[in-house]
């Protein structure tokens, strides 16, 4: 009998447990799966065990992903191991992030919000596997009050279980956000907006994630009362969302 390979083996470091979940669903059984919560967790599993690909979100604590980018890089130098692609997953603009991805060693990068569709194009470039992709639009929904008409390109109803870890994970970085802001950390403020930012919109809530932009833009321009209305703003359009869904 021929035999039968083992499914790849990924990684994915993502701080965000809800953007996890949500990754999880989009591989569904196809993959093998660990997780890392921070940069410096992923260096330490990637250290561990083999892996034939690695997701990596970019801003997390610990370490960031650049760093961690580096760090595997320089690990696998060590151990004369061949290079393991590592794919950046970012809410930050492709023209931003360009350059630093390449100088920290990144195979490649796609930007949040990713549609299954992206990921299992990257997944089948770099594994080459045989998995089909659907040719379903993959640009952000127009009605970010309902996912469930979003091309996220998963079954409808697995995605609406997931949705409740989604708003409790939303309505935690809200509240680091306006921890931070009540301390005068503006820079902590934008982390928390940055971090809602991809996971509202990878999730199909468009508004909120555009809100949460904001919250962001003024956390990096130092603007306490922009960014106090915006964390309003955002906080609003969250609860209204919850209420139409729930």
């Amino acid at each position: 009998m021929p035999s039968v390979s083992a499914p790849p083996r990924i990684l994915l470091v993502d701080d965000n447990a809800d953007n996890l979940v949500l990754m999880r669903l989009f591989l569904d059984s196809d993959y093998r799966i660990d997780e890392a919560a921070n940069g410096r967790e992923a260096v330490d599993r990637f250290a561990a065990a083999t892996y034939d690909l690695v997701l990596m979100d970019l801003e997390m604590p610990v370490l960031d992903g650049h760093d961690a980018t580096r760090a595997i890089r320089a690990l696998e130098s060590r151990e004369n191991r061949p290079p393991t692609p590592i794919l950046v997953l970012t809410a930050h603009s492709l023209d931003e992030q360009r350059d630093r991805c390449r100088e920290a060693g990144c195979s490649d990068f796609l930007v949040k919000p990713v549609r299954k569709a992206a990921i299992l194009a990257a997944l089948r470039r770099f594994l080459g596997r045989d998995t089909a992709a659907p040719d379903t639009p993959v640009s952000a929904p127009d009605r970010a009050a309902e996912p469930a008409a979003c091309p996220l390109l998963v079954d409808r109803e697995r995605l609406r279980q997931l949705l409740p870890l989604f708003f409790d994970t939303a309505a935690k970085t809200l509240e680091a956000a306006r921890l931070a802001l009540d301390q005068g950390d503006l820079e902590a403020a934008r982390r928390q907006g940055h971090k809602l930012k991809g996971s509202a919109l990878s999730y199909g809530f468009e508004e909120i994630g555009l809100a949460a932009k904001d919250l962001e833009l003024a956390g990096e321009a130092g603007d306490a009362p922009h960014a106090a209305t915006a964390l309003d703003r955002t906080a609003r359009l969250l609860q209204e969302a919850g209420g139409k869904l729930f």
